[in-house]
């Protein structure tokens, strides 16, 4: 995809607007567009253009956008951009400055330009499982508070449509016990079905409702809340399951140390938790035939 920074002489009016929470396909039109290029030297180089071409890799700004941003730890959408003609693979989508959404990825079939209308559709598989992962990891934050204390505060995450990477305060390795209730409490509140609920408002009427917010991140004076039933609530502009239950089962499957006083766990959901224990108990036939 282009450089971020051909970008920034573009017209700072120029936005676009997200309308993802509620849509996973709409209707845009494209304001800018950017092509991404090798020259002789293997380097890419980016240029704003008017239109991209079929073969040609790229970036689409739209006015309208349902494909959410890599923020706040979350990945960005993948999917596809159409117009009559023509068909836009989008591999990921990215913040630009001036609150431009890029969509970045190559032209498989046609011809995109500047002014043209389209639709833009997420992959909904993709989207489901990154939402999966990603209302998990606020469960996770609170059964990691009730079981090793207040002190835990998220340090970083990450969430994609394969797992969840969670990175907290802490000062020593978690136990086999400790992971094994973590597992316990958000299994539990998976099973019971909370609703997920969210909620703009001021942060300062956001701050009374005790909802979690990230140390030393910057919120403006609207915010949004994430509440799952009485368990957990949190500060998060992300995407969510709208109820715990359609996250399935939760699996932790590693817990390190990355920093002095900071450990990090890596999880599964859904379908990909699954895939997980089949794996598994295939690799346990096997190791059973071999010492029969």
């Amino acid at each position: 995809g282009a450089d971020a920074s051909v970008f920034e002489n573009v017209d700072l009016s120029i936005t676009s607007e997200f309308t993802g929470y509620d849509k996973l396909e709409d209707i845009g039109k494209v304001t800018v567009l950017a092509t991404a290029k090798e020259d002789a030297e293997g380097k890419v180089v980016s240029e704003l253009a008017d239109r991209i071409a079929e073969g040609e890799n790229g970036t689409i700004v739209c006015d309208v956008t349902p494909f959410y941003a890599t923020m706040g730890g979350q990945q960005g959408d993948k999917g596809v951009i159409y117009t009559d003609g023509g068909k836009f693979i989008v591999d990921d989508t990215v913040k630009l400055v001036g609150g431009k959404y890029g969509h970045v990825g190559h032209m498989e079939q046609g011809m995109i330009e500047v002014g043209q209308e389209v639709t833009l559709s997420v992959d909904k598989t993709n989207r489901m499982n990154i939402c999966r992962n990603h209302s998990a990891t606020h469960l996770l934050q609170k059964a990691l508070q009730e079981v090793l204390g207040n002190h835990v505060a998220q340090s970083g995450s990450f969430q994609d449509g394969e797992r969840t990477r969670f990175d907290f305060t802490h000062f020593s390795p978690m136990t086999e016990e400790e992971i094994a209730k973590v597992e316990e409490i958000v299994n539990r509140e998976i099973a019971a079905g909370l609703d997920v609920v969210t909620n703009e408002m001021s942060i300062e009427d956001a701050k009374k409702t005790g909802a979690m917010a990230l140390f030393g991140e910057k919120y403006g004076e609207v915010v949004r809340v994430v509440q799952m039933g009485t368990f957990s609530s949190e500060l998060c502009g992300g995407t969510h399951v709208s109820n715990t239950r359609n996250i399935s089962a939760f699996k932790i499957i590693s817990e390190s140390g990355v920093a002095a006083g900071v450990r990090r766990i890596e999880a599964l959901t859904g379908k990909a938790l699954f895939e997980y224990y089949n794996t598994m108990e295939s690799e346990l036939q096997e190791l059973s035939l071999i010492h029969i």
